[in-house]
């Protein structure tokens, strides 16, 4: 997700149907600059070069995020007399994530560290005005280690995951000067939050905290959030290309 209002000026984005190493490509209305809709950079185009400012966001199953904000209005289109055949209820690419298909563009890189279609969460971080650093945690080591306290890019980081709401969320872990260390609670006969999703726990004043929103629900802590860092949750064939150098976290590895 990202901030359309860029030096002042505010633009309109639109899908241009092209793709640039599998990912797709967006354009502005005002200049036709073409965008990249990872890197969220403009690749052609008077705006070539420039950055759109990255919001955090967080992709969930629709049903987790009503239960987390049952007062959310829902954008919906008019798809006519054919809606029918295109429920919005119904993901029509859901045969595509189990297929071994991987994008219709060749792959730039090979790295085999992961197989191609493996989902994951990544982040690409900036450190001390250098290029930024990119680090992956694959969806399946994050269901085993529940939540991850990391340190990366120069940030404490936490990867929470929550695996009914097939979510992933990256946080600092660091809250008024203080660096905190989370422990997910067991899923079996735990207590959940509001969301669905099993808490988590901080060592340090042992507040309980809910997965997908970083908001401690009980404890001393009570009320306070941590900040949330921006983060895609994408395939490993569509983020190696555009971060060939990402670190991959393995869990007990």
């Amino acid at each position: 997700m990202y901030d359309r209002v860029l030096e002042g000026r505010e633009l309109s984005i639109g899908v241009s149907g092209k793709l640039w190493k599998n990912v797709l490509i967006m354009y502005d209305r005002q200049t036709d600059t073409l965008w990249s809709h990872l890197l969220g950079e403009g690749l052609i185009g008077p705006l070539k070069g420039k950055r759109l400012v990255s919001l955090p966001s967080a992709m969930m199953t629709y049903g987790e995020w009503k239960r987390l904000f049952p007062g959310t209005r829902v954008l919906k289109k008019n798809t006519g007399r054919f809606g029918r055949l295109f429920s919005s209820s119904r993901d029509p690419y859901e045969g595509y994530y189990y297929s071994s298909q991987a994008g219709v563009i060749p792959q730039k890189f090979r790295d085999n560290r992961l197989h191609p279609k493996t989902f994951l969460v990544g982040v690409a971080l900036g450190s001390g005005g250098g290029p930024k650093k990119a680090k992956v945690y694959p969806f399946a080591d994050l269901n085993r280690a529940g939540v991850v306290n990391d340190v990366f890019a120069g940030k404490d980081l936490l990867v929470s995951y929550c695996e009914s709401a097939k979510s992933s969320v990256v946080f600092e872990r660091r809250l008024e000067g203080r660096v905190l260390t989370f422990d997910a609670e067991g899923k079996k006969g735990a207590k959940k939050a509001a969301a669905g999703c099993s808490l988590m726990r901080d060592r340090e004043t042992g507040s309980r905290w809910a997965l997908l929103t970083g908001k401690a629900m009980e404890g001393p802590l009570k009320g306070k959030k941590l900040n949330m860092i921006p983060s895609t949750q994408s395939f490993w064939f569509g983020w190696k290309d555009y971060y060939p150098k990402s670190e991959v976290y393995r869990h007990g590895g």
